[in-house]
This record gives C-alpha cells, structure tokens and sequence, in this order.
C-alpha cells in the first residue's frame, strides 16, 4: 500500500470534492476528517472513502451546501435533520446544537437523521470530550446497508450499527471508545479484499453459513454477512443501537427495501462539570485508570493502552 504525506493527501482530498462540487468548507472538512481517520489508523474510514462519495455526489445523494434543520426542539432535546448534506459537516453542526444544549440543561440529547455517511463516529464523542463533555452515540444506517447476521441466523439483518462513547480527561487523551457492535466494519474487509490478504477467523459468514476468511464471501455473489460481536451480546447490542438510532429519530431501523444508504443517530451528552465537577470527575477517571494499568502484564504485552491511547499514539507515528 502507498504511503502519501498527509498534507499533500489533505490537498489532493480538498480538490477532488471540489472539482465534483463541493463547497470549500465542505471540501476541507470532509477531507480532512477522512484524513484524520487515516492519521488514527481506522483506514477503512478514511480516503478510501472518497470514490464512493464522489459517486454519491454525481448521482444526487449528496445535497451540496446543505444546511442543517432542526425539526423539533425540547428545553433538552433536539431532533435535527441533515437534508442529506455531507455527514462529516452536518454531524459537526449537530455536536454544537449537543453542546449547546447540555450547557443549559446539563444533560441532553440529540437525534439525527438524513445524514450522509458520517464517516469515523469515535471524531463526534471525541469533539465532545474536547470540550469537557461526556457523550454516548447509537448510529444506524437509515435502514439501508444490511451487513449483519442475528445471533443464530445466516442471511443479513443488520447493519453495523456502532456505538461511541467519549469521556474527557484533562490529564490525557480523551477516552474514547468506537466499536461496530458486529465483528469488523465492512470497510476493513475491503481493506483485506484490496490487498488480497484473508479476513480474521471468526468475522465472516459464506452464503450458506459456513466461517470463512475470504473477504470476497462477504460480497458474493450470493453474498455472506458479517458476524456480530461476542454472539448473542453483540447482536443485543447492535439491536438496540439501531432502535435508539432509528426509531427515535424517525430513519426507521434496518428492514428490507431501503437502498439510500446514509446515517441516523441518538447522542445523550453530559456536561460534567455542572453535574459532578470537573477535578472530581477527574480524580475518579485518573485512579481507575492508574489501576488498571498496574495489572500485571501478559507474555507479549509491553503496555496496557485504555481506549483512545491507541489511536493517539498511531497518529503521531504517522505524522
């Protein structure tokens, strides 16, 4: 695979979204963010990315300038709607409405739908805890993109449906955790695909069910589905996530004939310091951490990383 400077990949992501159209605030923030997923290690999020959005572009599914909508609002809810901008830049303004919002009420929560592709959904959390603010997000698909097989079935049912929680910490880097709630995310199977390598052993379902490591299984023809994360939970998990995402937002869960894929969510955000403290709060983070880390280590292992760490320390290697 390639290595590209990042800067000069920063560049060339700005001018191919504004050769198909975009504007330049569009262009920076989409490419940058995939960039960064990049940077973080999460290569199936990052410019690999940018053919299919140049396609969606060209066929419509990207409403160019779009602005974001907010379509019903409580004193600690808002309902927001993305009229199919660019996921990267509406999910940015609809953080802001989070924060807003939590800094009134302390806790709030925020639904979306309408959303392109939003890209790495651990950079919402992330934009959070930034800010001092605790946040978990459920996301689906619109109803679209059916990847996952239920615990116990074989033929696809869900999607991905990741979860991402962020928590601030003054003293380091934010914990944040970004997980699809099924075994690996369709991206890094088209990473393994791409460089004709096999996908990890327990990930992939053929068409008729059987395990299997080759990443082209999971395209077909027939294709095969993905697996849910540690069985009957993940499956739980990922359930729910597209219930909370879906329902609530009103892009509905996963279901037959839906082909728009894009991205729906519900995040609750906690201002921590109108509702513990922030040295508190802190204190608590640093000593579970601190003992976490004083576990005795396993043969191989050099150093226990918390959630966020890794992706911390990628990106300064790749910078």
């Amino acid at each position: 695979m390639p290595t590209i400077d990042a800067r000069q990949l920063r560049t060339t992501a700005h001018d191919i979204f504004t050769a198909t159209g975009a504007t330049e605030n569009e262009a920076r923030i989409v490419g940058d963010a995939l960039v960064d997923a990049n940077l973080a290690g999460h290569d199936s999020h990052g410019v690999m990315r940018i053919p299919d959005y140049v396609a969606r572009i060209k066929n419509g599914g990207v409403t160019i300038g779009s602005r974001l909508q907010v379509v019903l609002e409580t004193e600690a809810f808002a309902l927001v709607d993305g009229n199919w901008g660019f996921g990267q830049v509406m999910g940015r303004e609809a953080m802001e409405v989070a924060i807003e919002k939590a800094s009134q009420v302390a806790v709030a929560a925020v639904a979306g739908r309408n959303f392109n592709h939003m890209g790495r959904m651990g950079d919402y959390p992330m934009m959070l805890a930034e800010r001092g603010l605790t946040s978990i997000m459920f996301v689906n698909t619109h109803g679209a993109s059916r990847l996952v097989a239920p615990h116990g079935g074989i033929e696809r049912r869900l999607s991905a449906n990741p979860i991402a929680i962020g928590i601030p910490r003054r003293s380091g880097t934010p914990i944040v955790v970004d997980i699809s709630t099924c075994t690996i995310a369709e991206g890094k199977v088209r990473n393994y695909l791409f460089a004709d390598e096999p996908v990890p052993s327990g990930c992939l379902i053929d068409a008729e069910g059987q395990p299997t490591t080759d990443p082209a299984k999971l395209y077909g023809p027939p294709p095969g589905a993905l697996l849910p994360i540690a069985g009957h939970k993940g499956f739980a998990l990922g359930l729910v996530a597209d219930i909370l995402a879906g329902a609530i937002s009103g892009a509905g869960c996963t279901r037959p004939g839906v082909d728009r894929v894009g991205n729906a969510f519900l995040i609750t955000v906690i201002d921590v310091e109108r509702v513990r403290g922030n040295v508190a709060f802190e204190e608590d983070v640093r000593e579970l951490v601190d003992f976490v880390k004083s576990s005795k280590l396993a043969e191989g292992v050099s150093e226990i990383l918390v959630p966020g760490e890794p992706e911390s320390r990628e990106q300064q290697r790749r910078e």
